[in-house]
């Protein structure tokens, strides 16, 4: 499956949960090494780094991601939209431990 695939498929979830996001496309303007999608999810920053699989992240794109989740953002490598729903399903979870609506067991 190629990342141009696994992008689409991860566009169509995010647009059928409807939150905002955009995709990113380098150029000379911009910082390099930015994820490909960036989102705003709950309230929460998200950096969506997409990779087919068996695909390596750069160091300056692991460098962003680890900045990223540094500063209260979520961001993440997928492999998969299967991966994102994985990541938004537990950050979801989280928010909800954090805000109370849950009681941790």
């Amino acid at each position: 499956m190629t990342e141009k695939t696994i992008e689409n498929q991860i566009k169509r979830y995010l647009d059928r949960l409807g939150v905002w996001y955009m995709k990113v496309h380098g150029s000379m303007y911009q910082k390099a090494g930015v994820p490909d999608i960036i989102a705003c999810i709950d309230s929460v920053f998200v950096g969506i780094e997409i990779k087919r699989p068996g695909g390596k992240v750069s160091v300056l794109q692991q460098l962003n991601i680890d900045e990223i989740n540094k500063n209260g953002g979520c961001a993440f490598v997928a492999y998969s939209v299967e991966d994102v729903q994985r990541k938004i399903a537990e950050l979801r979870h989280a928010l909800q431990l954090s805000k109370g609506r849950i009681k941790q067991e």
